[in-house]
Parts: C-alpha cells; structure tokens; sequence
C-alpha cells in the first residue's frame, strides 16, 4: 500500500472469489479490516490471523460463501514502525494514528493517509457493507464492539440497524459481550477509524473490535465445545449472514 516514514513496507490485502463464482463481481459489497494501527495491541494481530486463515479455507461453506458474495481489503498492520520501535501507542512521529483519520498529511502519517485513499476507491466502486478497525483492550475483559449511535443515512430504525451485527455476534460467539459494547460518537474519538469511516464513507456498521488481553469471564468461555456444537455454530453464522 505504501511505505513508512522508517521505510517499511505495509500490505494490503484483498480477497474474494474468481469471477463467475456466487454474486457478480461488480455487484459484490465489500468488507474492509485493518489492524496493529496501536503497536502494543498484539491480540488485534492474533484476530487478524485468524480471519485471514477462516477466509483462505478452500472448502469452507461458510468462507465460501463470503467470497463469493464480498470483496474482502484486509490491512494487516497500520503501524509497522510502532511495532519495530516497540513503541505502545504511537507511530514513529510519536502521534496516536488512530486520530488522524480526519485529514491525516502523507508525508507524517503515510499508512493513514494511503489508507483512507484506499477505502475511498472502494467507496466508488461498490458499497462498504463493513468497517472493523481490530484492537486490544487492557482493563476490561471479553470481546466487544465501539460503534457509532446512529445509521451513516440516519431512517427508519436508525438506532436498531447499528447494533444489529453485534447482538448477532453476540449470539453466535460465546466470548463476545454485547453488554460492554458502546455506542456512540464521542468528541474524543471523532479522529478515529471507526467514525471518519461511519461518516465520510457512510458506512453504519462502522466498528472498532476490542479483545482483551488477560481473560474472558462471559457465557461459555471456558468449557470445551463438542463437534457437533461447533458444526451449529457454524450453521447459525450462515444463518444470519443470509
């Protein structure tokens, strides 16, 4: 996508299915997630992982099923400098990137800046069903969702259609508390991802995802799952996608 102010590379990648393949290509919605935008939040790389193995599953129905019907951009790392530095929050300027998103300058936060340009091509091409901005959380426990308090074109259910995903999330995953999820569109957080995204690209499920990085103590966290437990999870997924 581009280079850092230190020189390093950073990758963007984009998965979805070879033409004639599920819904036509043109007419595919697309999914954007990126990820480490704060360096020492090492579990949002864990999450990452894991979403880029479940999409790569060649005879996965359900990860078919999203290829074939999304265009998935997937930004692995937006703060490879902080990463090497070692640095928790900041990038290699010593800035917070994850409040730059409002009008961030090339040449001091380049993986920001080329970042947004690439969500805005996207944006002309084809619909943002989904922005999800991946982090950590080092006080509360749980996964749990940042959204924004309205729909990007306001209407009818304005307030139900942001929360939708979330409570589907919570009833599929057993780590996913909705009862920590929050939103709103704080002036603190107005330079963020999540909320540039929500308004400059009208995107309603415009998400931050929090995963925290001691414990869970919610639902079913800690006993083990069955086969066939598992196997309706993954129905239920497929389910609600539909």
């Amino acid at each position: 996508m581009c280079l850092t102010l230190s020189g390093l590379p950073v990758p963007i990648i984009t998965i979805t299915a070879s033409k004639g393949l599920g819904k036509r290509t043109g007419r595919r919605e697309a999914i954007v997630i990126s990820s480490r935008v704060h360096p020492g939040e090492t579990n949002s790389s864990f999450v990452f992982a894991g979403v880029i193995e479940m999409l790569s599953r060649p005879r996965d129905p359900i990860a078919q099923y999203l290829r074939e019907n999304f265009v998935f951009l997937l930004m692995p790392c937006l703060n490879p400098d902080g990463v090497v530095k070692g640095n928790y929050r900041s990038s290699f300027a010593g800035v917070d990137l994850n409040r730059q998103w409002i009008l961030p300058v090339e040449n001091i936060h380049p993986t920001i800046f080329n970042a947004k340009k690439q969500i805005e091509k996207v944006y002309k091409d084809r619909q943002i069903l989904m922005f999800c901005d991946l982090h950590g959380h080092s006080r509360k426990r749980n996964s749990f969702m940042y959204g924004c308090n309205r729909a990007a074109n306001g209407g009818f259910n304005s307030w139900t259609k942001t929360r939708l995903f979330p409570r589907i999330l919570a009833r599929i995953s057993h780590v996913f508390d909705i009862r920590s999820c929050k939103f709103a569109v704080e002036k603190g957080k107005l330079g963020t991802g999540r909320v540039v995204v929500w308004k400059d690209f009208e995107v309603t499920n415009s998400f931050t995802l929090e995963n925290s990085f001691y414990g869970y103590d919610y639902g079913e966290a800690f006993r083990e799952f069955t086969v066939d437990e598992l196997k309706k999870l993954g129905s239920d997924l497929l389910v609600a996608v539909n």
